[in-house]
């Protein structure tokens, strides 16, 4: 599997390379309305879907609920827990983003500290530091229509939550793998930080939005 490519393949039909960082927000199976795609496997099908993922450096962003019924069961238990919050009308506010045989280092990226009237804070800041390690918890929009990177696809993640997630884990000679990869989000943000990537997806649909938003970014992708 060459890598930099975008692949319409099941991806429980192809060996991963070495170097492999999965980082996927999967199907959910809650009846979502996915291109070309029924998101409703039954559920001992869905678990055996994540057992393919075990022993392999993975970050999936998922549900809570169906984290801990079908994910932890196929994986076992994450090594590190994020929690993906949002301003919503939808009925969750929230998703779980949960890392396996590998944890974030949350001190890769910096947010601005709070409390800038306290001394050892300035003390700090005078001594050069450009803040302090974000926390375990991402407040991050949803993407919306008006959106500037909206693409066709229904459930867009966005391109700062994946970006997050590289920059916190990812080692430089890591190869990015997306096997679900709908509109591209992670193929293009591992490309804009200048990863290697492979993303598969069944939906032939899907394929042409990736491509699209793609092409900008990069030619020969398609095989």
């Amino acid at each position: 599997m060459k890598i930099n490519k975008i692949y319409n393949l099941d991806c429980r039909s192809v060996s991963f390379p070495k170097g492999s960082l999965i980082i996927s927000d999967p199907p959910y199976n809650i009846g979502y309305n996915y291109l070309e795609y029924s998101d409703k496997m039954d559920e001992n099908e869905y678990i055996e879907m994540f057992k393919n993922f075990k022993d392999k450096k993975c970050v999936f962003i998922h549900y809570p609920e169906e984290t801990i019924k079908y994910i932890v069961p196929a994986i076992g238990c994450p090594d590190k827990v994020v929690s993906w919050v949002y301003n919503s009308n939808i009925p969750k506010q929230h998703r779980m983003i949960s890392w396996y045989n590998c944890a974030p280092d949350l001190s890769r990226i910096k947010q601005p500290y709070k409390n800038l009237k306290d001394k050892r804070i300035l003390k700090q800041i005078a001594e050069g530091s450009k803040g302090t390690d974000i926390y375990d918890w991402w407040e991050i929009d949803l993407v919306k229509n008006v959106s500037s990177d909206k693409t066709e696809y229904t459930n867009q993640i966005p391109e700062e939550l994946i970006r997050r997630i590289i920059m916190t884990t990812a080692n430089k000679d890591d190869i990015i793998v997306d096997p679900f990869c709908g509109s591209g989000t992670t193929c293009a943000v591992a490309q804009k930080l200048e990863y290697n990537w492979i993303g598969l997806d069944v939906s032939k649909k899907a394929i042409k939005i990736a491509e699209k938003r793609m092409k900008p970014l990069i030619n020969n992708l398609f095989c």
